[in-house]
């Protein structure tokens, strides 16, 4: 499967050469191309494929030839549009500059002759493209650019298209609105039909009130607040609030505000006009007397409008019972989807997810360009942006009253307005952490991946060791991993987890006690405690704060996503009752996938599939099956038949096999050797045989959180593999060899780099693996055991190399796309030309090692819900719903 730019690529070849991805929205993705024939550069929108199916290529058309025929000095022109391989795509000028939306976010407010001037060279262009016909219907500053001291609008079309494809215009398949909640009429949020030109005006009356005031007339913390709130409430009077406004703009705004559209100015003209001219302000009318007074909505009528707007706005809506004081009596339980593209989440060990306590905004880390960085959206719009200067952000967090986004980033925790501005540098730490929260009481409290625990004041200074790092085996053992604190309302104690399960720390002593089986656990101000249950499921429990103690059993509420290697469950809960998390399922499928990927489903049960590996035959797969305790299963290919390997309360994950084919290994815990053993090797000679292991704990006191992962078996009965020993200060990932019944574990490759993935060719002269040497994971090989130089092999960007069965290709993961690169391996290595494009789709890459390549050339893979990893779900007042599982 290839990407959609590759797609239009392709196909528009000889028109259109492709440059680069501009942004992602949520309807379009925008390309940077060249047009060859006229020698210019040129923006290409591209609509997201659910859209695309949903319009249809002839409508579409129809409506962006329709909007071709504008043209106006201050309407960004449409210079082509068409159909290729499915995707519906047109083409504008690229303008130079930036949104109104990036000038507001800068500035905040505008001077008022600026933002006066930007609103009549926007009516100028709505009043061209009305008397033609044309209601545009989703004015906002986002589609307004700024070239050269004038204003543009753009995208004029769309909604339109949306409208006359018979459907609800504010509502698509995964919950995208037209008409932004902030700048929508009434007409509009009424779900009315007939869209009039006055919608527009509507919209660029709160635009200009934006500009002047620093935010729109109407706010609120969700969709619907925001609608309900501008069918009732009549906005403060800009002169109120900024006094430098003339008197004469103040009423014009107001006019543009009124909520019966026949109240308004009766053209953009006019409106453009009464801003310009004061006389003129009070005298231009629609043909009646002066404006109306703010319109009165009835209760009945109000009623029926927020149902409208929340069946409109939100995907699925639940009513509930009331359980948090500021929630109003049964509120509603509305959800909605944030699908996500380019700024997908990255898959790490830590948070990479957190709602401000308000619940008024979103931040999580994206992939823009292979670099981890954090974006913030505001959950009352559709608008996501790149909060700059938070490269290789870490485990991002809200100050208590949301002014501040906190991160890990360059070995320091630093703070970034959430408003824009320098991140600012709290404390040096040089190690990796494991979690981090800012209390009521101004400091923050973080976990290293050493099982160090600090606390620092958010204004910076010198940290203080509330738990230090163990340094012998008896104390790690005893402490076992401990990650991801989170502050308790009294700010004497901490919920924390460790090997244990969730704890409660007191901050003054240290001392930690064990509460429950679990993890990653939060407190709420419900009275209970959200937690993971350790295998993708998300959890609720009764808990009485004053004793620290929890009063019930717990019950499941919804199944999350989960970074790789048993990393943190992808959900965060604000204080007002909202939640955000991105889905999971124990569902997945194996299928397989030729060089040109095309699938053929295998068969078998879907299940909780991870890890799979191809046997050295190709008739077996075997692979990883949860929930945990996760399981060893063995899948015949040729009868399509699955059978478990491993039965029990072991937990057996990542299998790898003998050169012969004879064995399996795998890593697990186990708890039936006198002894609790923390990521070891365990080796199964053949189904239904005895596990027994094959590298135990010994005398270094390996175990729980010091990650042994195996990767590879060589020919000689021995193991490579990465590990992390942060109690010898390597937090770092480390590539390591050992052999059948040795507790010596030998560095191959010690350096400042993570290095893992290790993968040994097939003539065993060469080990590829993956290091983030350069800042950015890329796949590398070197001579094996011994060492050498090493070569890299990928190109931007590569993780968990595979070598083919002859050992003259070698495949890597690139993001979602399975590359080749052909090879020359022997007595000498060298790359015989850039890596190749293979296929690229869906897959379940939240793990890495989750694929595998069969010694015909063909690859399994793992599929899961193909939502998983792509999009956020968002759940307002579920609270409501939670306290009805509560009842369950």
């Amino acid at each position: 499967m290839t990407t959609a730019a590759e797609q239009l690529g392709r196909a528009l070849a000889g028109h259109y050469v492709i440059d680069r991805e501009l942004g992602a929205g949520g309807m379009a993705t925008v390309f940077l191309a060249r047009d060859v024939r006229h020698a210019r550069q040129v923006a290409i929108k591209v609509l997201r494929p659910d859209l695309a199916e949903r319009l249809g290529a002839e409508r579409f058309l129809r409506e962006t030839q329709t909007t071709a025929t504008l043209h106006h000095p201050n309407i960004v022109p449409l210079y082509d549009s068409g159909e290729a391989e499915g995707l519906l795509y047109y083409v504008m000028p690229y303008v130079e500059g930036e949104t109104l939306r990036d000038r507001l976010r800068r500035e905040g407010q505008l001077a008022v002759a600026d933002a006066v001037s930007i609103t009549c060279d926007i009516a100028d262009a709505l009043d061209y493209a009305h008397r033609r016909g044309i209601v545009h219907r989703d004015v906002k500053p986002e589609n307004i650019l700024l070239h050269e001291r004038r204003a543009l609008i753009a995208d004029f079309g769309i909604a339109l298209a949306m409208e006359s494809s018979g459907g609800d215009l504010r509502l698509t398949g995964t919950g995208m609105s037209i008409g932004t909640p902030q700048y929508m009429s009434p007409e509009q949020a009424m779900g009315e039909r007939h869209i009039t030109a006055r919608t527009d005006i509507f919209a660029l009356g709160a635009i200009l009130y934006e500009m002047l005031a620093g935010e729109p007339p109407f706010t609120g913390e969700t969709a619907q607040a925001i609608v309900a709130k501008m069918l009732a409430v009549t906005p403060a009077p800009i002169c109120d609030i900024r006094t430098a406004v003339p008197a004469h703009v103040g009423d014009a705004i107001d006019r543009a505000l009124q909520k019966v559209a026949a109240d308004r100015w009766a053209t953009a003209a006019v409106f453009a006009d009464a801003l310009r001219t004061p006389t003129d302000a009070m005298r231009a009318t629609s043909g009646s007397g002066p404006a109306a007074p703010p319109a009165r909505w009835s209760a009945g009528r109000l009623a029926v409008a927020a149902l409208v707007v929340v069946g409109a706005a939100f995907i699925g809506v639940v009513l509930g019972r009331r359980v948090l004081a500021p929630q109003p009596a049964n509120a509603i339980v509305a959800r909605a989807i944030i699908p996500l593209a380019q700024d997908q989440l990255l898959s790490i060990s830590s948070y990479p997810l957190r709602l401000s306590p308000d619940g008024r905004f979103l931040v999580y880390i994206g992939d823009d360009s292979g670099k981890a960085r954090l974006f913030l959206r505001p959950l009352a719009d559709t608008l996501t942006q790149l909060m700059p200067g938070t490269d290789g952000a870490h485990t991002p967090f809200f100050s208590p009253d949301g002014a501040w986004v906190a991160f890990f980033a360059d070995g320091k925790l630093q703070k970034v307005p959430r408003v824009g501005g320098a991140p600012i540098a709290m404390a040096d730490v040089p190690r990796a952490e494991a979690g981090a929260d800012w209390g009521e009481d101004g400091s923050i409290l973080y976990a290293l991946a050493d099982s160090a625990l600090y606390q620092v004041p958010s204004v910076g200074g010198t940290p203080r060791a509330i738990i230090m790092a163990p340094t012998s085996p008896a104390q790690r053992h005893a402490l076992g991993a401990l990650r991801w604190p989170a502050v308790l309302p009294d700010k004497a104690r901490a919920l924390v987890s460790t090997d244990s399960g969730v704890g409660i720390i007191d901050l003054a002593s240290g001392e930690v006690r064990t509460l429950f089986r679990g993890r990653q656990a939060h407190y709420l101000p419900t009275g209970h405690l959200v937690f993971d249950d350790n295998e993708g499921r998300v959890r609720i429990v009764g808990f009485d704060l004053r004793r620290g103690e929890v009063t019930g059993p717990s019950v499941p509420v919804f199944e999350a996503f989960r970074g790789p290697g048993g990393g943190a469950v992808y959900f965060t809960v604000a204080d007002n009752g909202t939640l955000v998390y991105a889905p999971g399922s124990f569902k997945r499928s194996l299928v397989r996938v030729d060089r040109n990927g095309r699938e053929t489903p295998i068969n078998v049960e879907p299940r909780g599939y991870r890890f799979p590996a191809v046997s050295p035959d190709g008739k077996f797969v075997a692979v990883t099956v949860d929930p945990r305790p996760s399981a060893i299963w063995l899948i015949d290919l040729t009868h399509e038949r699955a059978v478990p390997l491993t039965t029990g309360r072991e937990h057996s994950i990542a299998p790898i096999w003998s050169p012969d084919g004879t064995r399996i290994a795998f890593s697990g815990y186990s708890t039936t050797y006198n002894a609790v053993i923390g990521e070891a090797v365990w080796m199964l000679p053949q189904a239904g045989s005895p596990v027994h292991p094959v590298l135990t704990p010994g005398a270094e006191g390996r175990g729980r959180g010091h990650g042994l992962v195996t990767s590879d078996w060589t020919r000689s009965d021995g193991f490579v593999g990465h590990r992390s020993d942060p109690a010898r200060g390597k937090a770092n990932d480390q590539l390591v060899q050992f052999r059948l019944n040795d507790t010596t574990v030998t560095p191959i490759l010690t350096s400042a780099a993570d290095d893992k993935h290790p993968a040994v060719s097939s003539d065993g002269r060469w080990l590829a693996y993956t290091s983030n040497l350069s800042g950015a994971n890329e796949v590398y090989v070197r001579p094996f055991p011994g060492g050498g130089t090493s070569v890299l092999v990928s190109s931007r960007g590569g993780v968990d190399p595979h070598w083919s069965r002859n050992g003259t290709e070698l495949f890597y993961r690139s993001g979602t796309r399975i590359m080749s690169v052909a090879v020359q391996p022997g007595a000498t290595f060298g790359v015989r030309g850039a890596p190749q494009l293979l296929f690229s789709g869906p897959f379940d890459f939240s793990q890495d090692r989750n694929w595998s390549v069969s010694p015909d050339g063909t690859f399994i893979m793992v599929k899961g819900d193909p939502t998983m990893g792509r999009q956020l779900r968002v759940v307002f007042n579920w609270f409501e719903e939670m306290a009805g599982a509560g009842r369950k």
